[in-house]
């Protein structure tokens, strides 16, 4: 999801790191699953790419 929503983006992982200040293995981390962001990356990683969080009942 981070994954398609970066590359929609145009840019690379070094590029959205450095957006939100964090390091590229950690967005690489993110992509593949690996890591989860705490909610305030979350939206620190959608702010970067022009998105915005929507949160919604399940």
């Amino acid at each position: 999801m981070l994954l398609d929503a970066r590359k929609n983006a145009r840019l690379t992982q070094a590029e959205l790191a450095k957006r939100i200040g964090a390091d590229k293995g950690y967005i690489s981390r993110i992509e593949r699953g690996l890591t989860i962001p705490t909610v305030s990356t979350l939206y620190r990683i959608a702010a970067a790419m022009g998105l915005t969080v929507e949160l919604r009942p399940m």
